[in-house]
Formats: C-alpha cells, sequence, structure tokens
C-alpha cells in the first residue's frame, strides 16, 4: 500500500499488501530457483538470469485457455465462457447467459467469476447457478453444476451437481445475483471444498470449508481460525485427499482487526486424517497445486492498483520451504497450471487492465496470452482446455 493508514501498523500494511515473512520478495522479472547462499549458488543463479534472453522468444504453447468474461453493464450480469488459443488469439463462445430463470452467479460481494468458475480435468467447468432474483429463502435453488465440453458440440448443456442453497449466506442477503462462493473440486470430480457461514439454516463457529462428495454428502467440515477469518482461495491435491487453501482476515488496511493477522497464511487440511494446519505464513490471493506432486505456487500482491510487481512463489510440502520465485507485472489474482504442467497461465491486473501471462516452469520471460481492459466486462481466468476438446473447437 502506497501510505500508512492513521492508526495502522507497518506490519498490517504489508499483510494486506501481500508481504509476508516468508513470501514477499522484490526481484527482477525472471523465474529462479532460489539457491543456498555461497560460490556455487552465485554461479548457478548467474548462469540462469544470464540464459533468461535465449528463452524469452519461445513461442507459446499450443494449448487453449478457458476464460470467463462478466458484462458488468448488464442488469443482472451477463457471463460468457470461451476457449482461447493462445497461440492465434482466437476465441470461440462455448456459453453464454441467456434469457432463462437460471444464469452463471457471480462472487459475493463482487462482479466476477475467480475462484467461483472452475476448468476440472480439461473438459469440464464447474460454475454456480441460479435465478438473479429468489423469492423466498426457504425455496432457493442454486445448485453447483457442470458444463461439460464435448468435441461435437456447439453449446453443451448445464447439469446439477449438488444443491447448495446460497440464499442462506449472512455475506450477501437473499435476491441477489453475486452470492457465489469461491469452491474448489478435485480432479477426478469426488471431493468438493466450499467455505461456509452455515449449512442451510444451521450457522457454523467458527466459519468452515465444507467438503461434499459428488452425490452431496456432507463429510468433514474444515475449521477456519477465527471467526472474522475468510478464504482467499483453494485447490485439492492430486489424489483428492489434502486441501491448501489461504486464510486471511476478514477487512480491509482501515478495518481489519490486526490481531487476527497472526492467523494470516497458508493452511494444509488432511481430509481424511481429519487434521489442519498452517505451513506458511505467507498471506497470498490466491494458489495452485503443482508444477509437482508435492509443491504449490501462490500468488502475492504488488501494490495497490498492481503499481508494483507482484510475486509468484513456490512452496514445497509438507514444510512450505520456498524453492522457487519470480515477479509478474501487476497485481496476480488467478493461477493455473496447464494439464501437463508445463505451462503456468497467471491473470494479473494492472490499472484497468487485466491479463493472462504464460510462463514456463524452466524459466524465461512471461509471455502474454491475452488482455481486456475493465470497461469490457470482468476477466476471470477459468483454466486449460484438454487437447481433445480444444483441437475439435477451435
Amino acid at each position: 500500500l502506497p501510505q500508512n493508514p492513521a492508526g495502522r501498523s507497518s506490519e498490517t500494511r504489508q499483510a494486506l499488501s501481500g508481504g509476508g515473512k516468508r513470501c514477499f520478495h522484490a526481484s527482477p522479472l525472471t523465474l529462479r530457483a532460489v539457491f543456498g547462499s555461497g560460490l556455487l549458488g552465485g554461479l548457478v543463479l548467474a548462469a540462469l538470469i544470464a540464459a533468461q534472453p535465449a528463452r524469452a522468444g519461445a513461442s507459446l504453447p499450443d494449448l487453449k485457455l478457458i476464460l470467463a468474461v462478466t458484462e458488468t453493464t448488464q442488469h443482472p450480469p451477463v457471463t460468457s465462457f470461451f476457449l482461447h488459443d493462445s497461440r492465434s488469439g482466437m476465441r470461440r463462445e462455448v456459453y453464454r447467459d441467456g434469457d432463462g430463470d437460471r444464469r452463471v452467479l457471480v462472487k459475493i460481494a463482487a462482479s466476477d467469476v475467480l475462484h467461483a468458475a472452475r476448468a476440472v480435468g480439461g473438459s469440464t467447468i464447474y460454475a454456480m447457478r441460479g435465478p438473479a432474483q429468489v423469492e423466498s429463502a426457504a425455496t432457493c435453488p442454486d445448485t453447483l453444476s457442470r458444463l461439460k465440453l464435448h468435441p461435437s458440440e456447439d453449446q453443451a448443456e448445464w447439469e446439477t451437481v449438488v444443491l447448495v442453497p446460497l440464499c442462506f449466506s449472512d455475506a450477501s442477503p437473499y435476491g441477489l445475483w453475486n452470492r457465489a462462493p469461491i469452491f474448489a473440486v478435485s480432479s477426478d470430480g469426488s471431493r468438493i471444498a466450499l467455505p461456509a457461514l452455515r449449512i442451510g439454516e444451521e450457522s457454523l463457529d467458527p466459519p468452515a470449508i465444507r467438503i461434499l462428495s459428488s452425490e452431496g454428502a456432507e463429510e468433514w467440515p474444515v475449521p477456519l481460525p477465527g471467526e472474522w477469518m475468510e478464504v482467499a482461495d483453494l485447490a485439492w491435491s492430486p489424489d483428492a485427499k489434502q486441501l491448501v487453501y489461504l486464510v486471511l482476515p476478514q477487512g480491509d488496511e482501515h478495518t481489519v482487526d490486526e490481531a487476527q493477522l497472526s492467523k494470516a497464511g497458508v493452511y494444509l487440511a488432511d481430509i481424511e486424517a481429519r487434521s489442519a494446519r498452517r505451513i506458511s505464513d505467507c498471506r497470498a490471493r490466491s494458489l495452485a497445486w503443482g508444477p509437482k506432486p508435492n509443491e504449490i505456487t501462490v500468488a502475492l500482491d504488488g501494490a495497490a492498483g498492481g503499481t508494483r510487481a507482484g510475486v509468484i512463489s513456490v512452496l514445497r510440502l509438507p514444510g512450505g520451504r520456498k524453492v522457487e520465485e519470480f515477479s509478474v507485472r501487476g497485481s496476480p489474482i488467478a493461477l493455473a497450471y496447464s494439464p501437463d504442467l508445463q505451462w503456468l497461465a497467471v491473470e494479473t491486473i494492472k490499472g484497468d487492465q487485466q491479463t493472462v501471462w504464460l510462463y514456463h516452469v524452466l524459466g524465461g520471460w512471461g509471455r502474454r496470452a491475452h488482455q481486456l481492459p475493465t470497461s469490457a466486462g470482468r476477466l476471470s481466468l477459468v483454466g486449460w482446455a484438454a487437447d481433445s476438446v480444444a483441437e475439435a473447437a477451435m
């Protein structure tokens, strides 16, 4: 944050701008491993940096992104999903909200579907759907639904996965279109993680992350470390047995309770063992599982408005040790690894520009894949499309 608000400590400013004791770093715009100190580490790091220009001209991958655009000038907002070719820039619409009763619901207190719509398995889009207006909270028909992308079909049909009555949320009064919480679906579709304040009319104390089976059965709810904490993002392990999630205190730099800052960080839950612990005090805003099965990637904000570079850090499990990091242009707000785990898509915002960048896991400069001004709608990185879907659809 550019200034220290009256009555707020430097720790509060650092926490809310993404600075954690173990994650914050101001580095040049290159991907690098964090080597040990000494001559050997310095020589290897220098060689890596020197090699960057040679890789900077590498072509973009022959892969397709799944993006969403929410038109906020419409009332209620209209959301569309696209397959986007990162090489040619061509895109193909696979869904757009129509005039029917049900539509894609955007995030609570927001105008986008960041972390509230996910691409799973390269061929399925998950999103919260429901009517724009609800007459009675007692009969709330909201659902977590999925859209299967078939190569031979122009417009696939949504199907219900599980009923989720979002109208009961304390965070958003019923009857509004912006009531979708963030969520995560495991790669095999067997488990769903959904932060919640209540289940039906029963309040959760403290708030928790609901773990649901694909049939809607309730498993162990993962408790948050305090009443005034919230989940910024979450992701499943490849085997769907562990869940990593980012916890931050509610509020902004003017309203946050500084006593809650000590509870913020990256948490790891073992669903089978019914245990959860903090693995890093990194105060990040978005994450992805990868690039290796025992690694997670987290994104930290730059300055407000994206005027300072954001930072992407790779943490190794189980201890949360940082092993790689690099800087990005603007504030990173979403991450997604390609199906082959060779490319990382990073959505950033800087000023009024929303941009999706692609970074190869071996290093090199980020390549811009897509850019959209905020005046044209809210851009959301949903994920990647599988080769079979992408090749037939473009």
